[in-house]
Formats: structure tokens, sequence, C-alpha cells
């Protein structure tokens, strides 16, 4: 029954599960090269001082974001034109373009969707049920030839494919695993399917109405590390009743812009926190070392499916 269940799976998902691997294998270089090529700030930098400094240099700008591997993102308007830069934080100046890396943009498309929109989506989630699928039955099969689990890396016999089919499994299948779990959660996520929307914070205050308050001196700004900063959005130019938001990995808040005054915040919700650590899980945005083995682990996919089909 086990074979049966491993087998049949295998052969008629082989071709999308090949697909999903070798995507997510080049995928997981991203983070890692992302990580090196940043400039990182240095310990103790806040989101005072480093908004400061950017507004400093680019007095139009609209939003500066933080990515899980530390690279700071600059959006600003210039008499009316949009720019855009990565940013180093010792200056606030950027160094590097912002444009997305079109060989991931395009990875990325494939590995999520095929280029076919929702109907893709679900593809591919099919195709990573089929892997959840074929890795818990593979482990099910490898522990009962090698004795249990105990005797997991016991020396094999048998055909030279069957050894490789295996030996290959037993070091992927936890990598797998995670994958395939990870994916179908993002999915069901993506759907809306699970409660981890992010929450609006609720005003505790009213808006003063008034502008130009420094930024190096906003008190929530100055006691927030950059390290936990995701994006700080500026108020629309010559609106007063318009607030700065401040998104950091413990939840968002909105500052006054006249008086810096904290107005209200919303914490983070447990499906949130939930679902960002799944995300990092599966992307390796935030763990580059994670993604980079993960991404190993799964180029043993077309080789077990080269050797299963042997098998």
């Amino acid at each position: 029954m086990i074979r049966a269940l491993h087998r049949w799976p295998g052969l008629l998902a082989l071709a999308l599960v090949t697909i999903l691997a070798l995507s997510g294998a080049a995928l997981s270089v991203f983070p890692a090269a992302e990580r090196i090529a940043t400039p990182q700030a240095e310990a103790g930098l806040t989101v005072a001082i480093l908004a400061d400094r950017i507004q400093t240099a680019y007095p139009g700008v609209e939003q500066i974001r933080r990515s899980p591997s530390g690279r700071i993102t600059a959006y600003w308007f210039d008499q009316g034109e949009p720019g855009a830069a990565v940013i180093d934080p010792a200056t606030g100046k950027g160094v590097a373009s912002a444009d997305p890396n079109q060989v991931e943009r395009w990875l990325t498309n494939l590995h999520r969707s095929l280029f076919l929109g929702d109907g893709g989506r679900i593809a591919m989630a099919t195709g990573a049920a089929a892997m959840l699928v074929l890795s818990l039955s593979g482990a099910a099969l490898v522990a009962r030839r090698a004795g249990g689990g105990r005797n997991w890396f016991a020396p094999l016999r048998g055909p030279l494919a069957g050894r490789l089919h295996v030996e290959i499994a037993r070091i992927a299948v936890i990598g797998l695993v995670l994958s395939s779990t990870t994916a179908l959660w993002m999915t069901a996520s993506t759907f809306d399917l699970l409660p981890d929307g992010g929450a609006v914070p609720a005003m505790s205050a009213e808006v003063s109405g008034e502008m130009g308050f420094a930024l190096d001196q906003m008190p929530a700004l100055r006691q927030t590390p950059v390290a936990e900063l995701r994006a700080l959005s500026f108020p629309y130019p010559g609106d007063a009743t318009d607030v700065l938001t401040l998104k950091t990995d413990r939840g968002t808040g909105d500052l006054d812009q006249g008086t810096g005054a904290l107005l209200g915040w919303a914490d983070l919700s447990g499906w949130e926190r939930i679902s960002e650590t799944i995300y990092m899980l599966h992307t390796g945005q935030g763990a580059a070392t994670l993604g980079l083995v993960l991404g190993l682990m799964a180029l043993g996919v077309p080789a077990m499916g080269a050797t299963g089909v042997l098998v």
C-alpha cells in the first residue's frame, strides 16, 4: 500500500515536482547573495537617525523599506519624478539600483504559478502536496527497508539505482517535508484561507494638524532599532491630517507628523507571526543559510525521480 502510494503520485507528478524543486533551488541562492551585497546598518542605529539621513539626501522621500536581508530601500519623488535606490545606512544615500532582479522575478513566477495566475498557483500547490505525500511515504519505505527509524543510516544492499534513491532520500526528506508543508501554508494564505491579515492601528489620539516635527526627535523612531524596521511610510506632502506609518517586526503604528506622538499601535497577531515564520522558512528571506541548505536538498528531487523510475 505504501509503495503504491509512493510510486504512482511520483510518476504522475514527476515533471511538476521537478520544476518546483529546481526553481526553488535556484531561488535559494538569491537571499544569500543579497545579504552579501547589502550594506548593513551599524549596531545600535535607530530608525530616527536612518530616516533623518535619508530625508536629508532625498527630501521627497515617501517610503523607506528594510528587507529581511538588511537591505534598505528608499522611494521618493523629485519634482514629480519617482526615484528609488538601495541605501547605505551610514550615509542615507543611494548606492545601487532598486530595480528588481529580472532573473529572480522570472524564477519566482515560474515557481509560484507557472506564469498561469491563480490556476498555476493551484497547480503548484498540487505539486507541493504530491511532494509531501512522496516524502512521507518515502520516509516510511526507507524506515521499513532499514529495519526501523533507529537504523535510518544503516548500510544498504541491492541495485545501484535503488541504493542511490534511498541514500538521497535519507538526507533530503526533512528539507522536502519542510518546503512542501510551508508551500501549502503560503498558498492557503494567498487565497485568504487563513486569518493572517494585518491589523489596522486604532487611533488613541487625534491628529494635531501640525507638520514638520524632526524625524530624529520622534520618540517612537528613536526607540526602534533599524534591525526591527519593516517600513516607514511618510505622510502626503502638504496634508496635515496624514500620518507617518511605522511597521516593525512587532507591529504597526501611526505617528503624528507634527508632534511625533504615537497615535495608535497594533501588535502582530499570532497568525501573522506564524505566517511570517513560514515565509522565512520557505524562502530563506531572513535565514539565508537555511535557504541554501533547503536548496541543496531540493536538488535531490530530480535525482530521486530519475533513480525512482529505474527502481
